[in-house]
Formats: structure tokens, sequence, C-alpha cells
């Protein structure tokens, strides 16, 4: 039964998801908790996360032997992520949104889709 859960690349990928947002959500909190600012939480956060993603999807969720080439395409998969979780908050904001953890989230869950989208059909190929 394990076997078919670990050969899952979906479930996988989710699992790893689920465990740097976790790790990303909470730095970005904690830091948010001690006074940082908004954005300043938000890319050290994300800097720490990178770099969890990076080691858990090229080993566990594509079983990807680690190159320069995979990550050169995975940061550029980042950025363009971050950009788009960027726009996601600044827009939350536009819209009247003034909770800093609901925007954070609505950030996260842009950035999420973005980098899944990217790494499946660009980066890990």
């Amino acid at each position: 039964m394990f076997d078919r859960f670990y050969n899952n690349q979906v479930v996988r990928y989710c699992a790893v998801g689920a465990a740097n947002t976790t790790v990303t959500a909470i730095a970005i909190f904690v830091m948010t908790a001690f006074g940082f600012g908004l954005y300043t939480a938000n890319i050290i956060g994300y800097m720490i996360g990178i770099l969890l993603s990076f080691a858990l999807n090229t080993y566990i969720t594509f079983s990807t032997k680690p190159s320069i080439r995979i990550l050169v395409k995975f940061l550029i998969c980042c950025l363009v992520s971050y950009i788009i979780n960027l726009i996601a908050m600044k827009s939350s904001q536009y819209l009247g949104l003034t909770d800093k953890y609901v925007i954070q989230i609505i950030g996260m869950i842009f950035y999420t889709a973005s980098g899944f989208l990217t790494n499946k059909l660009w980066v890990m190929k």
C-alpha cells in the first residue's frame, strides 16, 4: 500500500508541498509576529522555502538528479511564481483586505499553483 502511495507523483508533490508550505508559512508568520514588515517577512520566508523545495522536489517528487541546469530552471520558476505571489498580495490589498495573515495566505496559494505547473511542465523534465 505504501508503495502505491509513494509512486504517485501527484501525491508526492502534494506531500512535499504541504511540508514546504508549512515551513514557509511558519517562517513568514513568526517574522510577522516579531514585527518584520509584510514584504520582508514574505521574501525571507520564501527564500527558506525555496531551498527546502528544491531539495525535496528534486529527490522525492520528481526523482531527478540535481544539476545546475535544473537549479537554474527551478530558480526561474520560483522567481516567476514569486512575482505572481506579489501580484496576488498587492491585488488583495487593492481589493481592501487588511489582515496581513490572510494576504500572505492568498499570495501563497497563487505561488503554489503556478510553481506546480511550471515544475511539472518545464523544470523537472
